[in-house]
């Protein structure tokens, strides 16, 4: 029996009892033992960054949707041709926006390949909201968000009707509030690239006005939601003491939620270009079991994907296993399936990684500022802090 190894990340204790029980299945009917490393999120980056260098560890691996260019250009992966995509379907059965970010960048790395990872599980951001509280202030339910007017009219009746904390969302050391931003900033019809991706452009003035906007929403942050952090931020809204947050699929589904609460949540998709993010399978280039490694991402991605492995994951990024009642029928799901397939992933270009990681410690620069003084120009703030950044990753884009 063949032996191969293959990391994912904790997704939760539900999700990796799952997987552990498909993997079973999966060595009855495939004759192929899986080892398998559950990496933390907290040290996932620095996990994969390992594997990269020294090309030791699994020969499958999930990862983030947008560290798939970093790892190309660290020359890490296996590269899959356009008959071995077609194993799982080809382009056409994937999420476009999660296709996106796969597919192979044509440079002289290796001009034979098609794709670099398969599409896994997507996730975007969505607005949750209490549907007692709404009612409360003469607001409808609604599945969207038209427009940040709409918003912020929305806000602003909550706070007018006593919310506690009209708005919740992660400000403090978040991941995610980019993911968060960049809907704001495409919405305002901004980019973060060039077209050829050579020249760094979050700096334009539509992408500014897109920035600006959605650092207007820190004036319905109440003490009580401010400098909060990805978990703290979902904890405020789940606790029941905020009225509407942004955050991703998976809290609604959190075991903490009261189920009398839960009951009056409702979710909405955020104003603008969704944002659609997830997870991908690859196959490192260091693996020497390719044979076992692409029968293992077809077991767990292809046509018959083993349904006990979603929502527990995210939702699939297979439109077919979308199309499915219990997600197309599901209050929460049938909403964040509109988003994704709205939606736009992060370009697969070089150097990717390091946009983002500046781009998110700038971002925490400024809500520090923002929060801290309510009536800081934004405007000024956003275009002295961002030109400055531009300047420095073109001079790295360009070297």
């Amino acid at each position: 029996m063949d032996t191969i190894d293959f990391s994912i990340f904790d997704h939760g204790e539900e999700a990796v009892k799952a997987m552990r029980s498909v993997l079973a299945r999966f060595e009855r009917e495939r004759r192929v033992h899986v080892n398998l490393e559950v990496i933390p999120f907290e040290g996932a980056w620095a996990r994969m960054v390992q594997i990269a260098l020294y090309g030791d560890g699994p020969a499958v691996s999930e990862i983030g949707s947008s560290w798939v260019s970093d790892m190309v250009m660290m020359n890490a992966l296996r590269p899959l041709s356009e008959k071995e995509a077609g194993l799982f379907g080809g382009e056409e059965v994937f999420l476009p926006a999660s296709w996106q970010s796969v597919r192979a960048i044509r440079d002289s790395l290796n001009s034979d390949a098609f794709a670099w990872a398969i599409p896994w599980v997507a996730d975007t951001r969505l607005m949750y909201y209490r549907k007692d509280l709404f009612a409360r202030a003469g607001q409808d339910g609604r599945d969207m968000f038209s427009d940040h007017a709409e918003l912020e009219a929305c806000l602003q009746a909550l706070r007018e009707h006593g919310a506690e904390s009209p708005l919740v969302l992660p400000t403090y050391h978040s991941r995610i509030n980019l993911h968060i931003m960049a809907g704001w900033i495409w919405a305002s019809g901004g980019k973060f690239l060039s077209e050829d991706s050579q020249k760094a452009v979050f700096d334009s003035p539509e992408a500014l006005d897109g920035m600006e906007q959605f650092f207007r929403l820190s004036r319905y942050l109440l003490p009580a939601a401010r400098r909060l952090d990805d978990t703290q931020s979902d904890a405020l809204f789940r606790n029941g003491r905020a009225a509407l947050a942004i955050s991703g699929p998976w809290l609604y589904d959190h075991p903490g939620v009261e189920p009398a609460l839960k009951d009056q949540f409702a979710v909405a998709v955020p104003p603008g270009v969704p944002f659609v993010g997830g997870f991908h399978l690859v196959i490192w280039k260091h693996a020497r079991q390719e044979n076992a490694a692409l029968e293992l991402i077809e077991f767990l991605n292809g046509k018959n994907l083993p349904e006990e492995l979603f929502p527990a994951f995210s939702l699939p990024t297979r439109l077919d296993a979308l199309a499915a009642n219990r997600f197309a029928q599901h209050p929460v799901y049938r909403v964040m399936i509109a988003a994704l397939r709205a939606g736009r992933s992060f370009r697969t270009v070089w150097m990717w990684g390091m946009l983002e990681n500046r781009l998110y410690e700038s971002l925490q620069l400024i809500w520090d500022k923002v929060l801290a003084d309510p009536e800081a120009d934004i405007h000024a703030m956003l275009g002295s802090q961002m030109h400055r950044l531009a300047e420095r990753i073109n001079r790295k884009l360009n070297s």
